[in-house]
């Protein structure tokens, strides 16, 4: 409709409200090269029936005159010819064919304007709106009424055909849309027994009455008007389904290619963990050589001196004294050795259970190195499964070696928790945290130095997941495992030994 639709004065307990803008979700059933005409989007009316128009419904209906109007002669010749070239558009250019049909209505029935009114969808059906019109209106394409108060809505209640006369009296919002409705001939169409709309015939001019004769063609074409709504709703279904499809690809091709880089990114990551892991293991030889070398290999030097003394001369008079001195050479080699043992798989771990390799750990970390740390653990924890045992010991023994040798924190503190399902291991310190750009590229590619990767697989193993928080304040490094993973993974490994 023109743009002094807008400025139109609804009746009593009547608004329009906003601005008009056409039924974006069915774009696709509307014509193509038209010019759209807002619409009426917010017409809203009260439920008082003596408010809802100037007049009563009844006194714009002339539908029984139709019978008694004399009847222009059937031209058949012409409506076959109209059918046809209409089943033709349907088939040729199904997207134009609503605007075809409502040429055809105006060139049978002879009237001023013609054309389709269809029910919203994406709104529930709450309004009409005109995909298609022909004759005076053409503009107005685009535009349409209410479907709780105007003549479409009336056809849709009654189920009928309906005949108006000067519907502005009642349907004030229809005053100010230029030429005025001398009489409208409405006919529902139906899909699947359903009525989704009405085709509908205008004359402007007082002289052109509609009769019996405008009925019957309109009916007739209503029944083609079910048939194109039915096409052009499965194209655009159709259309709809194959641009969810294109959007589907696009995103799966975006995901393969995120996916690409990310096994990109954890395969170089992997591959330098590997190389890190080979040159931690030959520094961990090293260090274990040097140790060996300077704890047990000079006690077993000193006592090898003291044995050859003691065995050149039989009745040396320091024999006693060199005795006791091989015996606690030996004592501190088997004390070393034990150490040496413990720190590389205690015996508590597996005899005991993880809390009490963890209590015997923890203690010896606040004893060698100054830090205060504190174990909270379960009242009577139970035993869990072995490789989740060893995984927690594994990443606590890195978790204190961490904050020993990187966080210059004094304390620490580590809590454990043990649910039905699964198992937590919390390790806090209050130091200067992890680097922003070494804690971004972990958590982005998983690695990080041998540490925080190694602890990561292991937890990965097991089907479970590491997090870690840092800032300024302190790193917060938690573990989580599910306890039925692992028991699955120690009785495979079981198996397999």
């Amino acid at each position: 409709m023109n743009n002094t639709v807008r400025r139109a004065n609804v009746s009593a307990g009547c608004s329009v409200e906003g601005q008009f803008v056409s039924s974006p979700t069915d774009i696709g059933l509307r014509g193509e090269n038209v010019t759209e005409s807002p619409v009426f989007q917010n017409v809203k009316c009260c439920d008082d029936p003596m408010t809802k128009g100037e007049v009563p419904l009844e006194s714009i209906l002339c539908t029984e005159e139709l019978r008694d109007r004399p009847s222009r002669p059937p031209d058949y010749q012409k409506e076959n010819c109209a059918l046809v070239a209409l089943s033709n558009a349907l088939a040729d250019s199904p997207r134009t064919v609503l605007q075809t049909l409502a040429e055809t209505i105006l060139d049978v029935c002879q009237s001023g304007s013609a054309g389709i009114s269809l029910l919203t969808t994406e709104d529930g059906g709450k309004r009409f709106y005109w995909p298609a019109i022909a004759g005076k209106w053409k503009t107005h394409i685009g535009g349409g009424t209410p479907r709780d108060f105007g003549p479409c809505g009336d056809v849709l209640d009654r189920n009928t055909t309906l005949l108006f006369s000067r519907v502005e009296r009642r349907y004030t919002y229809f005053q100010a849309v230029v030429p005025l409705i001398e009489e409208a001939l409405l006919v529902p169409f139906y899909v699947e027994g359903k009525t989704v709309g009405t085709i509908w015939a205008v004359a402007h001019d007082p002289s052109r009455k509609f009769d019996a004769e405008d009925e019957r063609l309109m009916t007739s074409l209503g029944k083609f008007a079910s048939s194109a709504y039915q096409i052009l709703a499965s194209l655009t279904t159709l259309n709809f389904a194959m641009g969810e499809r294109d959007k589907a690809e696009t995103a799966l091709r975006l995901s393969n290619a995120k996916l690409e880089d990310l096994i990109e990114k954890r395969t170089r990551a992997l591959r330098q963990l590997t190389i890190r892991l080979l040159q931690s293991q030959d520094e961990e030889r090293r260090r274990f050589a040097r140790n060996l070398h300077d704890s047990i290999g000079q006690h077993l030097t000193s006592l090898k001196m003291n044995l050859d003394v003691v065995n050149a001369v039989a009745q040396h008079p320091a024999r006693p004294e060199l005795l006791h001195k091989c015996l606690q050479t030996v004592e501190e080699c088997l004390k070393e050795t034990r150490t040496i043992s413990y720190l590389l798989h205690p015996p508590l771990l597996d005899e005991a259970g993880f809390e009490s390799a963890a209590r015997w750990y923890v203690d010896g970390f606040a004893q060698r190195d100054g830090i205060q740390a504190q174990l909270n653990v379960p009242k009577k924890m139970n035993r869990l499964p072995r490789s989740v045992e060893l995984a927690l010991f594994r990443i606590l023994q890195e978790s204190l070696t961490n904050v020993h040798r990187h966080s210059g924190s004094p304390t620490v503190e580590i809590v454990v928790e043990v649910e039905p399902e699964k198992v937590t291991l919390a390790v806090r310190d209050a130091g200067q945290g992890i680097p922003k750009h070494v804690l971004e590229h972990f958590l982005e590619t998983g690695t990080a130095g041998i540490g925080l990767a190694g602890m990561r697989e292991r937890v990965a193993d097991l089907g479970g997941e590491l997090r870690v928080r840092s800032n300024k304040k302190g790193t917060v490094l938690t573990a989580t495992i599910p306890l039925r993973v692992g028991l699955l993974n120690s009785a495979r490994r079981s198996l397999l030994a």
